[in-house]
């Protein structure tokens, strides 16, 4: 099969387009036919070995998290899936991921693709809309009728969770620049605040229960934060972690996300694309012979939203 693969830790010029062995299926795996990938700033990092410390990989390793593809065989003891399903998961990132015509996957870790929504595009979501669920409800716990704050809205975390928490039928209000305004007013956004021009502590007029930071502002700024929610409130960051003395003489919790594979909440996930209640902004499209080039716009800080890798039948 064709994979992407990098042999060695560094820049994305160590990203090779080559020939690998396909993958071997255990008795609870299954292989997936890659339909589709998508890039996540975490599959960079990885390659560019500032996770090699705490993350052991082997190498040569294929990176991206995301999947979605047909299952072409089933380990013996997986009775979930059979040939010829759809499916879609976050994988396992210690493993081989999906910038390959094939990859393998614990059964535990895929869910069924959404029936009607696109496979290809189903790849846009999984990694993304799986954090912005543990965020908002694992974590922040949201309720219908509370206040949410997302700063970085209009990332690929961000518009998911802005539509998951107008799902939920909170209140919810992000941080953008002025360029992401329609697009976020399109999902349903409640309130907007330019963060290129105001202060977000000065323009947020009522204080919330929840904040989701996905900003890759400083401890300071991230902390400076922490005041806009109410007393018990909870502030979650993917990114920079907020003090957590501040937090405890405010009154709140502050904690730091660190998202994971999970199959159940991944097929509620599934319904709801089918329902036409989350939808993924995918800002550009490419072929995996291209993944090099996309790692590259992302080290000169030129990617923003979505970028959808198509596998299946690209060359």
């Amino acid at each position: 099969m064709k994979a992407a693969r990098f042999h060695q830790y560094g820049g994305a010029d160590v990203i090779r387009y080559e020939d690998a062995p396909v993958p071997e299926v255990t008795e609870d795996e299954v292989l997936i036919k890659v339909a589709a990938t998508s890039f996540n700033p975490f599959d960079a990092k990885l390659r560019s070995g500032a996770f090699k410390q705490f993350l052991p990989i082997e190498l040569p390793f294929t990176p991206s998290v995301n999947v979605s593809g047909t299952v072409v065989k089933a380990g013996d003891s997986v009775t979930t899936f059979r040939e010829g399903d759809n499916v879609f998961a976050y994988l396992d990132v210690t493993r081989n991921g999906a910038a390959a015509e094939y990859v393998v996957s614990k059964a535990v870790h895929i869910a069924h693709a959404p029936k009607t929504f696109d496979l290809h595009e189903s790849a846009a979501v999984p990694s993304v809309a799986l954090t912005a669920w543990q965020a908002l409800f694992d974590y922040g716990r949201l309720k219908s009728g509370q206040r949410v704050l997302i700063t970085a809205a209009a990332g690929g975390v961000g518009t998911l969770a802005v539509q998951l928490a107008k799902w939920k039928g909170a209140y919810v209000i992000g941080t953008a620049s002025e360029k992401s305004f329609s697009m976020l007013e399109q999902l349903g956004i409640d309130e907007i605040i330019d963060y290129k021009k105001q202060s977000v502590v000065e323009a947020l007029k009522n204080k919330v229960d929840v904040i989701f930071n996905l900003s890759p502002a400083g401890k300071d700024e991230i902390s400076n934060l922490l005041q806009l929610l109410n007393e018990g409130g909870t502030f979650i960051s993917a990114v920079s972690p907020a003090d957590e003395t501040i937090a405890k003489e405010l009154g709140v919790k502050a904690v730091r996300l660190n998202s994971h594979p999970d199959a159940e909440q991944l097929t509620q996930i599934a319904e709801l694309l089918d329902a036409g209640v989350l939808k993924p902004v995918i800002t550009e499209r490419t072929k995996l012979s291209e993944l090099a080039a996309v790692h590259q716009k992302f080290d000169d800080g030129k990617v923003s939203g979505r970028v959808l890798i198509i596998v299946d039948g690209v060359n």
